[in-house]
This record gives structure tokens, sequence and C-alpha cells, in this order.
């Protein structure tokens, strides 16, 4: 019997497998034939079916045998085609129609769509991914750029040689392929740790773009800015976006046995924000976003970008992100027609929910690189790919690794990492590039150079120094130091440094002033006007505490002598007498502190991401008179305090906070010259005061505020121009002791309060890198001239992106 029984159930098992029938196939668009993600799919015109994935593909299930196939998507033509026994893989073109998200749609009553993105609103919480207390997976990343020469093609438009070159060139490869593979765990509420084990670039050894595709997009849907580029926009499903947006019901499909509503948005008729247009596919199970499709509503640029996003419920528990894709399109604005197009794929697998992590494991890393990552062979990287490399992949592979070894790529994006670093590798050194050329007002054009050991000699120490001369002050510079490398988790070091070279007067320099190049605040630099030739011993020991909190501890001896004319009286048994050779002995102590903030690690540096939360400098300095040749006893306090918000509907606000006590009486070489910028046109230097002229004031205590607010493009846009308007407006008070004391040079203080108040057009020509605009500061208060032309500076905004 038992056996009978057995024989039964296998053959009700063979009986239900035959009767499984299944069809396979992929959906494209009939002109570009790119793939259609989400594209809705009936079998045999009832109420089962699926979907394609976010690459076009699908494969579809059914107990009864498949006679038909409907797809429709939001679009397109809707196709209805009969299916054959023989048919096992489709390749299906839909034809897109007309589609204007714009056109007005008028609903009587209340909108089904509201009613449906109301609900995904109150469970946005319960199915952000990022909600969860804690997974893991592993994702594997592919990005791919090349040239669409096919509308040229057909339009018979091509112009020269080199566009026939280009067009049979990127018919064998690719312009530009890269992979990860990384492993990625997560802790609530904001801890991360993404380990990247395999790298490999196409015509590079060095993994410079490890970081590019996980920088692209938002990781989910579900925060209330959506980023793309590192520009935020306003989520449709977020809180007050049904006032904001305009929702349609386009479709309704089903998964599994769940029903799946297809509801496009658009920002609202006359709503001026940064906004997305697309698809959201709903799902009823937990009212959670399946699919999504955005892009921005208007094209600020010349990128164009669309992100996918697709969702799977995870032990049948959470809707967790499987695979995000992003489409970029560099419009070229020439005769040619051709375009140049990017596409980036993040396939995430081995998803655990909920695992078990304690703090510990997380740091201020968020982003590692494995050093064997660029060491891997095929069989480990088939391990992680979705589907094997096709040939025009492993052409692109072997041709641009060759013209990458010929032309020496990764020296040439070496050299772009120096504009973020300072320093251009040569061999066993680095060239300091801040000490070839720089210019002010008081050395005019100075010429240099400037080097050190780099890791290829040790890891563990580094040995350097420059000289340099300034052909209107016609003097030398120069310099040397050393750094040791005492523990490197922690980046505990020892430096000693000697100097002999000038200083702005009146200026504050804080320890860890960054040497990126593209910083906009060096842009005050080059009207700097008074300096005082300035010789510096020093050591210095620094260190990372708490992986927020870097300190410094220094101690130094300097002299600084006026290049102008200034004595500073020295009172002794009522006769003042006037010296103008200061020296100075101080013990210093400072730190900077940015809670939360993140850093990419390559193989030889770390680049920071940034915090959302304030960074704070600070400094004591403490003078010693009576050692080491010391005259002057003080105590120094400076702090900075700097902070960027982006605000929904209204823009990026960006404040600073400046501030300085001295408590003591000492030159003014070494007290506070209100920071000024002032030329009646000239290039804006952020964060500083833009109608005072160049050490106007001398204060020996201040506090300065600086706020700008960046409306991007909320209050005017049009499609063919789109200035960013800004507004400016910067306070500060400042107190001098002892005025006395300072001779043949004009003290004033400002502590009644001066004001200023300034109008910026940023971007109105802009480069994509960089952007030039014009701005006007108007001089306020106690301080303004009578003469109104006195008052005003016109400035020429010059920003980069860093």
């Amino acid at each position: 019997m038992r056996i009978l029984v057995l024989f039964l159930l296998l053959g009700l098992c063979l009986s239900g497998f035959a009767q499984n029938y299944s069809v396979s196939g992929k959906v494209i668009d009939s002109e570009s034939k790119e793939p259609l993600a989400f594209v809705n799919i009936v079998v045999n015109n009832g109420k089962y079916g699926g979907a394609t994935d976010i690459d076009g593909k699908f494969l579809l299930y059914s107990p009864k045998q498949i006679t038909s196939l409907k797809f429709s998507y939001v679009g397109y033509e809707a196709l209805n085609i009969p299916i054959t026994t023989s048919d096992q893989s489709l390749l299906i073109r839909l034809k897109s129609i007309s589609y204007d998200l714009s056109e007005v749609v008028i609903i009587p009553g209340e909108n089904p769509a509201d009613r449906i993105i109301k609900k995904t609103i109150e469970n946005r919480d319960l199915n952000d991914p990022e909600k969860i207390n804690s997974f893991s997976y592993t994702s594997y990343d592919k990005m791919i750029f090349t040239a669409d020469m096919d509308s040229m093609e057909s339009l018979n438009l091509f112009i020269d040689s080199f566009d026939i070159k280009l067009k049979s060139f990127v018919d064998e490869q690719h312009l530009f392929l890269m992979e990860t593979v990384a492993k990625r765990k997560f802790l609530a509420p904001d801890k991360s740790y993404q380990k990247v084990i395999a790298s490999r670039v196409s015509g590079f050894k060095d993994p410079l773009f490890v970081f590019l595709i996980s920088q692209m997009q938002s990781f989910s849907f579900y925060k209330p800015m959506i980023t793309i580029f590192d520009k935020n926009y306003i989520n449709p499903i977020g809180k007050g976006s049904l006032n904001k947006y305009f929702f349609l019901l386009e479709d309704t499909t089903y998964y599994n046995k769940d029903t799946v509503f297809i509801i496009s948005f658009r920002p609202g008729k006359n709503k001026n924000f940064d906004g997305l247009k697309g698809l959201l596919y709903i799902n009823t199970h937990g009212f959670a976003i399946q699919n999504v499709i955005a892009e921005p509503t208007v094209d600020e640029s010349d990128i164009g970008i669309k992100i996918q996003q697709m969702y799977e419920l995870i032990d049948g528990e959470k809707w967790f992100p499987v695979q995000l894709n992003t489409d970029l399109t560099f419009n070229n604005n020439t005769a040619n027609s051709y375009k140049f197009i990017g596409q980036g794929k993040s396939y995430l697998r081995d998803i655990v929910l909920n695992e078990e992590f304690v703090k510990r494991e997380f740091n201020n890393i968020e982003i590692d690189v494995d050093p064997d990552a660029v060491f891997r062979n095929e069989d480990y990287w088939n391990k992680y790919r979705t589907d094997s490399l096709d040939q025009m992949e492993i052409k692109t592979y072997h041709v641009i690794d060759s013209i990458g070894k010929k032309y020496k790529f990764d020296k040439l994006a070496k050299s772009f990492d120096a504009l973020l670093t300072g320093k251009i590798p040569w061999g066993v050194i680095d060239l300091d590039i801040d000490k070839f050329l720089r210019y002010n007002d008081h050395e005019g054009i100075y010429l240099g150079f400037g080097l050190h050991t780099n890791d290829r000699i040790s890891q563990f120490f580094k040995i350097g120094g420059y000289w340099g001369y300034g052909f209107c002050d016609k003097t030398a510079k120069y310099g040397g130091d050393l750094q040791l490398l005492l523990y490197k988790n922690s980046d505990v070091n020892l430096k000693f440094s000697y100097i002999n070279d000038v200083s702005e007067s009146g200026s504050v320099s804080y320890f860890d002033r960054s040497e990126n190049l593209l910083s906009n605040e060096s842009l005050r630099d080059f009207l700097i006007q008074r300096m005082d030739r300035t010789m510096i011993k020093k050591v210095d020991v620094g260190f990372r505490a708490f992986n927020y909190l870097k300190i410094n501890i220094g101690f130094s001896q300097s002299r600084k002598n006026p290049t102008y004319d200034y004595y500073f009286g020295n009172t002794d048994d009522n006769v003042t007498i006037g010296v103008n050779e200061f020296n100075f002995t101080e013990l210093n102590l400072g730190f900077r502190y940015a809670y939360n903030e993140k850093f990419i690690r390559n193989t030889r540096k770390k680049i920071s991401l940034g915090t959302h939360y304030p960074v704070i400098h600070f400094q004591y300095s403490r003078g010693f008179d009576n050692i080491l040749d010391g005259e002057y006893s003080y105590d120094r306090f400076d702090v900075r305090i700097t902070k960027s918000v982006y605000i929904k509907y209204i823009g990026r606000s960006s404040f600073l906070l400046n501030s300085g006590y001295i408590n003591g009486n000492i030159p003014a070489t070494d007290l506070y010259n209100g920071h000024g910028s002032y030329r009646n046109f000239t290039i804006l230097a952020p964060f500083s005061f833009a109608t005072m002229r160049m050490n106007e004031f001398l204060v020996s205590k201040y506090v300065s505020l600086y706020y700008q607010h960046n409306f991007g493009n909320l209050l005017f846009k049009t499609r063919i121009f789109n200035p960013e308007i800004a507004i400016a407006a910067n306070a500060g008070f400042g107190w001098l002791d002892h005025p006395q004391s300072h001779y043949e040079i004009d003290v004033q203080s400002f502590e009644r309060g001066y004001y200023e108040a300034g109008l910026l057009l940023n971007k109105i020509i802009d480069f994509g890198f960089y952007n030039y605009g014009v701005g006007v500061f108007y001089r306020l208060g106690t301080y303004s001239f009578e003469e109104t032309n006195r008052n005003i500076a016109w400035k020429i905004s010059f920003l980069l992106p860093i």
C-alpha cells in the first residue's frame, strides 16, 4: 500500500510539472532598442501575469498552456501577441506614442491616485529599508559609457573623419567599462560600512572610481529628499508632496496575489520646485514601492539623468531594493547630433535582514577598498556577475586597457587627483602644487617648487621642503619639514617644521587648513596686501580620537617683521619704545570636530564625504614671555563653525561663524584684520566681508557671521536661461584693546556692528565643473560711507563644486 501511495504521489508531481508552461523574453523600445523596465504582461487575457525586470527581461509560468501575452506600458502602444509552443525566448518591440505628463487631466471627485499615495506616505517609515534595525548585502555594479551614433547614421549627419572613426570604434567596443563588487552592512540609524572586494576599470589599474555608482542616486526612494548626482529633489511620497505633485492612476496589474497600482507623477501646475517626474509601482502588500522610474522635471544642464529602482519582498517581510539603474545622457551642443551616454547598474544579492552587528564594527570609513580588489581573476568575477561579459564588453577591456597602458591613463588620473590633494606623484616624491605658483598684491607673481617623499620610500615618514621667489617683494621664501606616522589607525603623527616665508598680517590659520586647490575660500588670497616676513620653528603632534575628533598639539618659536610701516609701542618707566620685530613663543591646542563625517578610503588616501552636522574648529594659543626669546604673554581663543543645510522648497542655506578673543597686549601682526575682501570689481571670496577694505580694521576680539542662501532655480527658470539666485547677509562686531600701542597704521574697530548685504546671480555661464556669475554687495550701518558708490562692491562669482 505504501508503495502504491508513493507511486500515486509521484504521478501527481509529474503531472503537475507536465502542466507547468513557461515563456521568457525581453521587451525593448522599437526605435532606440533600449530595454523597457516594468512592462505589464497579462497571460491569456486573464488576471495573471507579471512584468519585465529592470533590464527588460521576463520569465512567466502558468499551469495552463500560454496562448497569448498582452504587453502594456505607459507611453507605448499596447501589444497583444499569440504564443505557440515553439516560442521559447521572445524579443518584443513596443512602439512609443506621444505622451505628456503635463497635460491637463480633469478628475471628478477625489483623485483615486491620491488615496493610494496617502496610504504609501503613511507606510513610508515601515517600508524604508534604512529604518530596519540592520541589514547586509553584496552588490555587483557595472558602468558603461559609449556614444550613440545611430541618430547621425539615420540622418546621414557624419560631419568629418572623426565622426566616422568614432562610429567605427563604438560599433566594436564601449568607450569605458567599470565593474565593482562590494559587501555592505548597515546598523540603524546611520552606521554603514561598504567594503569593495573587487574593482576593474578599463584603461586604469588604480581603483579611482570605486564610489562613482554608489554616489549616483539614493539607495532607496523613501528619504524626504532624493539625491541624484549630489542634487536634491523633493520626494513625491514625502511629507506634503500631495500639495506639490500631481498623481494619475495609469494602470492596475497583479503581482502574485497582490494588486499593483501604476501611478505617474509630476510637479503640479504652477509649482516651481526641484521636482521629479516618472512612474511609481505601488504594491498593496504594505502599500510599498515595488518599482520606480524617475528623472528631473526640467533638464537644467547638459546631462540628462533617469533612475530606476526595483524592489523585492525579502523573507515575506520587507521590500528591499534589488537593482538600481542610472541612465546618463551627455548632450552634445555642437553641430554633431550624437550623444555620449552612460549606463550604471547595481545588482543586490545575499540580502540578510536584522543581522547581528555591534557599533564597534563601524567607524568613519564608509567605503573601503580592499588592497587586492584590482587583482581578482575571472573565476572570482564570475561568482558575482549576473551575466557573463558579452563580446563587446570583453573587447572593451582589451582595447581600452591597451590604450590606457600606451597613453598612461593612470598618470593622467593622478594629475586630476593632484587637484584634490595638492600633490603630483613623481616616482618616489610628490610635487607640491601650491608651491609652484601663487599671486597676491604683496608678492605679485611667486614662482617656486616644493616636494615631499611619498609612500614608495616609506609609509611611516615623509620629508620635504620648498623654495620660491616673489617678483614684487623681491624676496626668497623657503622651508622644510619631517613628518613621522606613529600609529596609522588613529592617524597619530609627529611633525617638525621650519618656515621662512611671508604671512598675512592679522590673519587666522587653523592647523588643518585644506590643501585642496579647488577650495573656493582660497580666492581671497589673491587680494592680500599687508604681509609680514615670518620665521617659524614648530613641532606638532596630531591624532584622531572618537572617529570624528581631530586633535593637534603644537609648540612654536616665531619671529615676525612687518613689511610695511608699523611700530608696536612697549612702555617701560613711562617711556614708549617702538619696535618692528616681534618674537613669539606659543603652545597651541586645536581640534576639528565633524560629527558623523564619512570617508572613502582607497589604497592611497582618504576622501571626505562630508557630514550633515556643523563642523567645529577650535584653537587655543598660549604665548610665553622670557621663554625661548618670547616677548609676549597672552591667551588666544579662535572658533570657526560651518554648516550647510538644504531646506525643502526654499534652497540651500550656508552659515559660517568666526570668533576670536585675545587676552594680552600684542602686535598687530597677530591680532585680527576683520577679514575684508573689497575691490570695486573682483572675484567673490566666499565668507568674507565683500565691502570691507583690506586691513581697514584692527581688533583683538571679534565675532562675525556670514550667511548665504542659494534659491537654485526656484525663483527663476526657463528652458534656456537658468541662473541660480542667491542672497547674502554678513555682520560682525570687533573690539580693540590697547589701541595706543600701535603706530604708523590706521587703527579702527567695529564694535558698533559692521553690516552688508548682497545679491548673486550664479551659473550665468555654466561649464558643469565650474561656473561664472555676477553679484553686488552693499555696505550698511554705522560704518557705511556717505558716497553711495563707495558702499558698493561688484563681484564675479567663480564657483567650483568643492
